[in-house]
């Protein structure tokens, strides 16, 4: 059997991957698993591993991650640079699909091909990467999309309970909210949050209480060191993120985030609103983030936000266009608005 496993959930891949895994029987897996990626493997080695007899198993797996990513992607766009995936040779492979022709039933053949969040993060449908494998004949293709919005909320709801707890809907929002489409800390966070409730339900505030303060005291950390001029603090901050599994998307959408916020605080606040009416405005009722939030929204000026706001947009852009690879594109972009005046 072969099957392709792409999206930008990749989450939801692993997943998959780790099923198949523990699909081939306690103790058979390690001796009957052969995985390549990089950028040195070639057509023939593949093939080899994926005739190959399993070994006291019904069953092989072999693992194939990145290479049909590597095929969609144009020579252009190799050469300026990107993914690995998409840097590594792509000669040699104009006629694999034919090779692997006639595989044997004890094959499970899998590709692996993961993209960074956003709009287009999958093969393309008729591309070159799955044009590649059709001669081989009959393939299982499944698109792992990172769900957003209302699915989000029901990723959520489905994650949970598979945790045996359940949630009000406004703390499913909340959580969405907070750690936003991270499918990996979402996760991390449900598991959490079950084992704090017990029996009874989630509420929001269990949310505020678990999640909130962490992830918004170092996000609020790099934003004080930023508007300190401080670069280097504020990247230890996000590094902080980084190690407990935040990935550079959420980092950068919880700086969009906080932006965002501070662009509404100040604007009601010249304006004579209240405190707790801006918190309810704004979505912010925890009383840590809404006062941390209006403290920051007076020490920065219209333009400084606006300019952020704009930078932080470019640094998204040029992730997911493949431009600058995600951790450099955070690090300039902290630079960038460490040093604006």
């Amino acid at each position: 059997m072969i099957r392709v496993l792409h999206g930008d959930d990749e989450f939801g891949i692993d997943e998959a991957v780790r099923e198949l895994r523990t699909s081939l029987g306690e103790g058979a897996a390690e001796s009957n698993t052969t995985e390549f990626e990089g950028r040195d493997f070639r057509p023939g080695e593949v093939e080899a591993a994926a005739r190959t007899v399993p070994f006291l198993a019904d069953r092989r797996l072999v693992l194939v991650r990145g290479l049909l990513r590597r095929l969609d992607t144009p020579n252009a766009d190799r050469q300026r640079g990107g993914s690995d995936a998409a840097q590594m040779s792509t000669s040699g492979w104009e006629t694999f699909g034919e090779q692997l022709a006639g595989l044997p039933d004890s094959t499970e053949l899998v590709f692996v091909d993961t993209f960074p969040t956003g709009p287009g993060g999958k093969l393309k449908d008729n591309g070159p990467g799955l044009r590649a494998l059709q001669p081989a004949g009959a393939m299982d293709v499944t698109v792992f999309a990172t769900p957003r919005g209302r699915a989000l909320q029901d990723w959520i709801r489905t994650r949970a309970a598979s945790e045996g707890v359940q949630a009000s809907p406004a703390a499913f929002a909340r959580l969405a909210d907070l750690v936003g489409p991270n499918l990996r800390l979402l996760d991390q966070e449900i598991r959490k949050l079950a084992l704090y409730v017990g029996d009874r339900a989630i509420q929001p505030d269990d949310v505020d209480l678990l999640v909130a303060p962490a992830r918004e005291a170092n996000i609020f950390a790099a934003v004080d060191a930023i508007l300190e001029r401080r670069p280097g603090l504020a990247m230890r901050a996000l590094y902080r993120l980084l190690n407990d599994g935040a990935s550079v998307q959420y980092i950068l959408s919880m700086l969009s985030r906080q932006t965002r916020m501070l662009i509404l605080a100040r604007h009601l606040r010249e304006r004579g609103v209240e405190e707790k009416e801006i918190g309810n405005r704004i979505g912010l009722r925890a009383e840590f983030a809404l006062r941390k939030t209006l403290q920051q929204a007076g020490r920065f000026s219209h333009d400084y936000l606006a300019a952020a706001h704009s930078g932080l947009s470019a640094a998204d852009i040029s992730i997911k266009s493949g431009e600058v690879r995600e951790r450099v594109a955070l690090e300039m972009v902290v630079a960038r608005l460490a040093g604006l005046r």
